[in-house]
Protein backbone atom coordinates (compact mmCIF):
# COMPACT_ATOMS: atom_id res chain seq x y z
CA UNK A 1 0.00 0.00 0.00
CA UNK A 2 1.01 3.58 -0.38
CA UNK A 3 2.41 5.57 2.46
CA UNK A 4 0.19 7.81 4.51
CA UNK A 5 -0.04 11.50 3.75
CA UNK A 6 2.11 13.77 5.84
CA UNK A 7 1.78 17.36 4.74
CA UNK A 8 0.68 20.79 5.69
CA UNK A 9 -3.00 21.64 5.43
CA UNK A 10 -2.22 24.95 3.76
CA UNK A 11 0.08 23.64 1.04
CA UNK A 12 -0.06 21.02 -1.68
CA UNK A 13 -0.07 17.40 -0.60
CA UNK A 14 2.81 16.72 -3.00
CA UNK A 15 6.02 18.63 -3.62
CA UNK A 16 7.54 18.82 -7.08
CA UNK A 17 9.78 15.83 -6.27
CA UNK A 18 6.74 13.70 -5.44
CA UNK A 19 5.04 14.72 -8.68
CA UNK A 20 8.14 13.76 -10.69
CA UNK A 21 8.38 10.38 -8.95
CA UNK A 22 4.68 9.72 -9.46
CA UNK A 23 4.97 10.73 -13.11
CA UNK A 24 7.72 8.13 -13.55
CA UNK A 25 5.20 5.57 -12.30
CA UNK A 26 2.66 6.82 -14.86
CA UNK A 27 5.20 6.51 -17.68
CA UNK A 28 6.14 3.01 -16.49
CA UNK A 29 2.48 2.01 -16.55
CA UNK A 30 2.18 3.24 -20.16
CA UNK A 31 5.23 1.18 -21.16
CA UNK A 32 3.80 -1.87 -19.40
CA UNK A 33 0.43 -1.50 -21.12
CA UNK A 34 1.80 -1.15 -24.65
CA UNK A 35 4.40 -3.91 -24.29
CA UNK A 36 1.89 -6.37 -22.84
CA UNK A 37 -0.66 -5.58 -25.53
CA UNK A 38 2.05 -6.67 -27.97
CA UNK A 39 2.40 -9.95 -26.03
CA UNK A 40 -1.37 -10.48 -26.05
CA UNK A 41 -1.39 -10.26 -29.85
CA UNK A 42 1.11 -13.13 -29.86
CA UNK A 43 -0.94 -15.32 -27.52
CA UNK A 44 -2.31 -17.52 -30.29
CA UNK A 45 1.23 -18.54 -31.16
CA UNK A 46 2.04 -19.60 -27.60
CA UNK A 47 1.87 -23.10 -26.24
CA UNK A 48 -0.67 -23.96 -23.56
CA UNK A 49 2.10 -24.53 -21.00
CA UNK A 50 2.69 -20.75 -20.92
CA UNK A 51 -0.93 -19.76 -20.41
CA UNK A 52 -0.36 -18.74 -16.77
CA UNK A 53 2.17 -16.17 -17.93
CA UNK A 54 -0.37 -14.73 -20.31
CA UNK A 55 -2.97 -14.54 -17.55
CA UNK A 56 -0.41 -12.43 -15.75
CA UNK A 57 0.14 -10.34 -18.88
CA UNK A 58 -3.57 -9.50 -19.05
CA UNK A 59 -3.41 -8.56 -15.36
CA UNK A 60 -0.40 -6.32 -16.00
CA UNK A 61 -2.37 -4.41 -18.62
CA UNK A 62 -5.26 -3.95 -16.18
CA UNK A 63 -2.91 -3.04 -13.33
CA UNK A 64 -1.05 -0.51 -15.46
CA UNK A 65 -4.27 1.16 -16.63
CA UNK A 66 -5.75 1.42 -13.12
CA UNK A 67 -2.44 2.53 -11.59
CA UNK A 68 -2.09 5.25 -14.22
CA UNK A 69 -5.56 6.59 -13.38
CA UNK A 70 -4.95 6.29 -9.63
CA UNK A 71 -1.66 8.17 -9.62
CA UNK A 72 -2.93 10.83 -12.02
CA UNK A 73 -5.81 11.46 -9.60
CA UNK A 74 -3.34 11.61 -6.68
CA UNK A 75 -1.49 14.41 -8.46
CA UNK A 76 -4.68 16.29 -9.32
CA UNK A 77 -6.07 15.99 -5.80
CA UNK A 78 -2.79 17.12 -4.33
CA UNK A 79 -2.76 20.39 -6.29
CA UNK A 80 -6.50 21.02 -6.46
CA UNK A 81 -7.65 19.66 -3.10
CA UNK A 82 -10.56 22.05 -2.63
CA UNK A 83 -11.78 21.68 -6.19
CA UNK A 84 -11.71 17.87 -6.04
CA UNK A 85 -12.96 17.44 -2.47
CA UNK A 86 -16.24 15.97 -3.74
CA UNK A 87 -14.30 13.46 -5.86
CA UNK A 88 -11.91 12.40 -3.07
CA UNK A 89 -13.71 9.03 -2.86
CA UNK A 90 -11.99 8.12 -6.13
CA UNK A 91 -8.98 7.36 -3.93
CA UNK A 92 -11.00 4.33 -2.82
CA UNK A 93 -12.81 3.69 -6.10
CA UNK A 94 -9.49 3.48 -7.95
CA UNK A 95 -7.37 2.22 -5.08
CA UNK A 96 -9.37 -0.91 -4.38
CA UNK A 97 -9.46 -2.25 -7.94
CA UNK A 98 -5.73 -1.58 -8.01
CA UNK A 99 -5.15 -3.57 -4.83
CA UNK A 100 -7.46 -6.34 -6.03
CA UNK A 101 -5.59 -6.64 -9.32
CA UNK A 102 -2.29 -6.75 -7.44
CA UNK A 103 -3.62 -9.55 -5.21
CA UNK A 104 -4.77 -11.57 -8.24
CA UNK A 105 -1.40 -11.04 -9.90
CA UNK A 106 0.42 -12.20 -6.78
CA UNK A 107 -1.66 -15.39 -6.64
CA UNK A 108 -0.88 -16.11 -10.29
CA UNK A 109 2.83 -15.56 -9.58
CA UNK A 110 2.66 -18.11 -6.74
CA UNK A 111 0.85 -20.56 -9.03
CA UNK A 112 3.58 -20.15 -11.66
CA UNK A 113 6.27 -20.89 -9.05
CA UNK A 114 4.44 -24.00 -7.82
CA UNK A 115 3.88 -25.25 -11.35
CA UNK A 116 7.54 -24.82 -12.25
CA UNK A 117 8.72 -26.64 -9.11
CA UNK A 118 6.43 -29.59 -9.88
CA UNK A 119 7.59 -29.62 -13.51
CA UNK A 120 11.26 -29.63 -12.53
CA UNK A 121 11.20 -31.99 -9.54
CA UNK A 122 8.59 -34.47 -10.81
CA UNK A 123 8.57 -34.08 -14.62
CA UNK A 124 6.90 -37.41 -15.46
CA UNK A 125 4.14 -37.08 -12.88
CA UNK A 126 3.63 -33.45 -13.85
CA UNK A 127 3.31 -34.35 -17.52
CA UNK A 128 0.83 -37.15 -16.82
CA UNK A 129 -1.45 -35.32 -14.39
CA UNK A 130 -1.12 -31.61 -15.23
CA UNK A 131 -4.29 -31.72 -17.34
CA UNK A 132 -6.34 -32.59 -14.24
CA UNK A 133 -5.95 -28.99 -13.02
CA UNK A 134 -6.97 -26.63 -15.84
CA UNK A 135 -5.38 -23.20 -15.68
CA UNK A 136 -8.81 -21.58 -15.68
CA UNK A 137 -9.31 -23.00 -12.18
CA UNK A 138 -6.15 -21.22 -11.04
CA UNK A 139 -7.48 -17.98 -12.54
CA UNK A 140 -10.86 -18.37 -10.79
CA UNK A 141 -9.09 -19.07 -7.48
CA UNK A 142 -6.88 -16.01 -7.92
CA UNK A 143 -9.86 -13.78 -8.67
CA UNK A 144 -11.73 -15.18 -5.64
CA UNK A 145 -8.82 -14.50 -3.28
CA UNK A 146 -8.38 -11.00 -4.69
CA UNK A 147 -12.07 -10.21 -4.28
CA UNK A 148 -11.94 -11.48 -0.70
CA UNK A 149 -10.00 -8.36 0.29
CA UNK A 150 -12.97 -6.19 -0.60
CA UNK A 151 -15.35 -8.45 1.31
CA UNK A 152 -13.19 -8.20 4.41
CA UNK A 153 -13.24 -4.42 4.24
CA UNK A 154 -16.99 -4.09 3.79
CA UNK A 155 -18.07 -6.94 6.06
CA UNK A 156 -15.50 -7.07 8.88
CA UNK A 157 -13.86 -3.65 8.87
CA UNK A 158 -15.13 -0.08 8.80
CA UNK A 159 -15.10 2.15 5.74
CA UNK A 160 -16.74 5.55 5.97
CA UNK A 161 -16.25 7.43 2.72
CA UNK A 162 -17.61 10.64 4.22
CA UNK A 163 -14.93 10.72 6.94
CA UNK A 164 -11.79 10.47 4.81
CA UNK A 165 -9.37 13.17 6.04
CA UNK A 166 -9.09 16.13 3.69
CA UNK A 167 -5.30 15.79 3.54
CA UNK A 168 -5.53 12.09 2.61
CA UNK A 169 -4.33 11.53 -0.92
CA UNK A 170 -3.78 7.74 -1.01
CA UNK A 171 -5.66 4.57 -0.14
CA UNK A 172 -3.86 3.68 3.07
CA UNK A 173 -5.08 6.68 5.05
CA UNK A 174 -8.60 6.20 3.64
CA UNK A 175 -9.07 2.75 5.23
CA UNK A 176 -8.90 1.71 8.89
CA UNK A 177 -6.25 -0.33 10.71
CA UNK A 178 -8.45 -3.44 10.53
CA UNK A 179 -8.16 -3.72 6.78
CA UNK A 180 -4.47 -2.80 6.71
CA UNK A 181 -3.71 -5.59 9.22
CA UNK A 182 -5.56 -8.13 7.08
CA UNK A 183 -3.86 -6.84 3.93
CA UNK A 184 -0.39 -7.12 5.51
CA UNK A 185 -1.07 -10.69 6.74
CA UNK A 186 -2.43 -11.78 3.37
CA UNK A 187 0.52 -10.34 1.46
CA UNK A 188 3.02 -11.88 3.92
CA UNK A 189 1.57 -15.35 3.33
CA UNK A 190 1.70 -14.94 -0.45
CA UNK A 191 5.26 -13.57 -0.32
CA UNK A 192 6.35 -16.55 1.81
CA UNK A 193 4.86 -19.09 -0.61
CA UNK A 194 6.47 -17.36 -3.57
CA UNK A 195 9.90 -17.28 -1.90
CA UNK A 196 9.74 -20.95 -0.84
CA UNK A 197 8.86 -22.32 -4.27
CA UNK A 198 11.10 -19.89 -6.15
CA UNK A 199 13.96 -20.87 -3.85
CA UNK A 200 13.38 -24.55 -4.54
CA UNK A 201 13.30 -23.88 -8.27
CA UNK A 202 16.52 -21.85 -8.10
CA UNK A 203 18.35 -24.55 -6.13
CA UNK A 204 17.25 -27.23 -8.58
CA UNK A 205 18.26 -25.25 -11.65
CA UNK A 206 21.59 -24.04 -10.27
CA UNK A 207 22.93 -27.15 -8.51
CA UNK A 208 21.06 -30.18 -9.84
CA UNK A 209 20.09 -29.34 -13.39
CA UNK A 210 21.59 -31.69 -15.97
CA UNK A 211 22.40 -30.25 -19.40
CA UNK A 212 19.88 -31.42 -21.99
CA UNK A 213 19.13 -30.62 -25.58
CA UNK A 214 16.05 -30.45 -27.76
CA UNK A 215 13.21 -28.04 -28.38
CA UNK A 216 11.20 -29.37 -25.44
CA UNK A 217 13.99 -28.72 -22.98
CA UNK A 218 14.60 -25.25 -24.42
CA UNK A 219 10.91 -24.44 -24.00
CA UNK A 220 10.96 -25.58 -20.36
CA UNK A 221 14.18 -23.67 -19.75
CA UNK A 222 12.64 -20.48 -21.08
CA UNK A 223 9.57 -20.89 -18.87
CA UNK A 224 11.76 -21.54 -15.80
CA UNK A 225 13.76 -18.40 -16.48
CA UNK A 226 10.57 -16.37 -16.79
CA UNK A 227 9.35 -17.78 -13.47
CA UNK A 228 12.59 -16.84 -11.72
CA UNK A 229 12.51 -13.39 -13.30
CA UNK A 230 9.00 -12.85 -11.99
CA UNK A 231 10.00 -14.05 -8.51
CA UNK A 232 12.98 -11.68 -8.46
CA UNK A 233 10.72 -8.79 -9.46
CA UNK A 234 8.26 -9.64 -6.67
CA UNK A 235 11.07 -9.68 -4.11
CA UNK A 236 12.86 -6.49 -5.20
CA UNK A 237 9.93 -4.31 -6.26
CA UNK A 238 7.05 -5.57 -4.13
CA UNK A 239 8.20 -7.34 -0.97
CA UNK A 240 11.10 -5.03 -0.03
CA UNK A 241 9.22 -1.71 -0.49
CA UNK A 242 6.11 -3.04 1.26
CA UNK A 243 7.92 -4.61 4.22
CA UNK A 244 10.05 -1.53 4.87
CA UNK A 245 7.34 1.09 4.30
CA UNK A 246 6.50 1.53 8.00
CA UNK A 247 10.16 2.23 8.81
CA UNK A 248 10.87 4.38 5.77
CA UNK A 249 7.92 6.72 6.38
CA UNK A 250 9.30 7.71 9.78
CA UNK A 251 11.70 10.04 7.98
CA UNK A 252 10.50 13.38 6.63
CA UNK A 253 12.48 12.93 3.42
CA UNK A 254 10.47 9.82 2.50
CA UNK A 255 7.05 11.20 3.38
CA UNK A 256 4.21 11.18 0.86
CA UNK A 257 4.72 14.91 0.45
CA UNK A 258 8.25 14.33 -0.90
CA UNK A 259 8.09 10.96 -2.68
CA UNK A 260 4.40 10.39 -3.42
CA UNK A 261 2.92 6.85 -3.58
CA UNK A 262 6.41 5.44 -4.06
CA UNK A 263 5.46 1.80 -3.36
CA UNK A 264 3.17 1.77 -6.38
CA UNK A 265 5.84 3.57 -8.41
CA UNK A 266 8.55 1.03 -7.53
CA UNK A 267 6.19 -1.83 -8.36
CA UNK A 268 5.32 -0.28 -11.72
CA UNK A 269 8.98 0.32 -12.58
CA UNK A 270 9.72 -3.32 -11.70
CA UNK A 271 6.87 -4.57 -13.88
CA UNK A 272 8.02 -2.37 -16.78
CA UNK A 273 11.61 -3.65 -16.53
CA UNK A 274 10.37 -7.24 -16.26
CA UNK A 275 8.17 -6.73 -19.33
CA UNK A 276 11.17 -5.50 -21.34
CA UNK A 277 13.24 -8.52 -20.24
CA UNK A 278 10.41 -10.89 -21.18
CA UNK A 279 10.27 -9.24 -24.59
CA UNK A 280 14.02 -9.79 -24.96
CA UNK A 281 13.75 -13.47 -23.95
CA UNK A 282 10.83 -14.19 -26.27
CA UNK A 283 12.37 -12.25 -29.16
CA UNK A 284 15.69 -14.05 -28.71
CA UNK A 285 13.93 -17.39 -28.96
CA UNK A 286 11.95 -16.26 -32.03
CA UNK A 287 15.11 -15.18 -33.82
CA UNK A 288 16.84 -18.50 -33.03
CA UNK A 289 13.80 -20.45 -34.23
CA UNK A 290 13.62 -18.54 -37.51
CA UNK A 291 17.32 -19.28 -38.14
CA UNK A 292 17.35 -22.95 -37.14
CA UNK A 293 14.09 -24.07 -38.76
CA UNK A 294 15.14 -23.40 -42.40
CA UNK A 295 18.41 -25.25 -41.78
CA UNK A 296 16.51 -28.26 -40.43
CA UNK A 297 14.39 -28.37 -43.56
Amino acid sequence: MSTQVSSNQSGNLMNLSAVVITSIGVLSSFLTIFMNIYFIKKITKTRNKMILFFYRIFLDVAYGAIACSYMAFCILYSYFTDRFKEQQVFIVYLGFPLQTTAAIRMTIAVAISIERVLAVFTPITFHNYRHLCPTVIVLILAISLGTLENLVLFQSCTLNLSNIPKNCGVLRCAVDACFFSYWASDRSAMFALNFIFSGLLSIKLIFFNKPQHGNGHKEHSKINHLALLDAANVFLCDFLPTSTSNYVTQFKFTSFENVGPYIFVIKLIGIAIETCLIYWILRKRTIKTSIVTPLQR
